[in-house]
């Protein structure tokens, strides 16, 4: 899979990530890659509106990692940036997040490497103007990346 798409505002942004969640199967892992303002956070929301999460989505880059319920699937959303390196991964036990959960992980900022035969998706989001943003996604080799 290979999607590449122009947003011109950040409602348009969350609409590509609903629509795109749509096509996630339970266990899949969303690596949102952008320099800081992106719109990494906001493709998050998308994605949670996608599956019908109704909580609000917040940025989890003090707490980490933000877990929501109650939607077709549950919804892991990740910011490793403040994370130093993947051994810190295991200690925090984030992989926990990305193999012993039954939902989607989307995950900014990503400090982890090795996905052991997840399907993997990247989606790097470009600034191209104030409002318009260059979205591409491609589905990953879903071992080591």
């Amino acid at each position: 899979m290979r999607l590449e798409v122009l947003s011109n505002s950040v409602a348009e942004t969350l609409t590509i990530a609903k629509i795109f969640t749509k096509a996630l199967n339970k266990g899949d892992i969303v690596l949102l890659n952008g320099d800081l303002g992106a719109g990494k956070t906001h493709f998050a929301k998308g994605m949670a509106e996608g599956l019908n999460i109704k909580e609000t989505v917040t940025s989890p880059t003090f707490t980490i990692m933000n877990a929501y319920f109650g939607g077709v699937l549950p919804f892991y959303h990740l910011d490793m940036y403040r994370i130093e390196n993947e051994d810190e991964v295991f200690e925090l036990g984030l992989e926990d997040f990305v193999f012993g959960v039954g939902g989607i992980t989307a995950i900014e900022w990503n400090r982890y490497s090795d996905f052991r035969g997840k399907r993997v998706f990247e989606a790097l989001i470009e600034r191209v103007g104030d409002e318009k943003r260059k979205i591409s996604i491609k589905q990953t080799a879903s071992a080591k990346l």
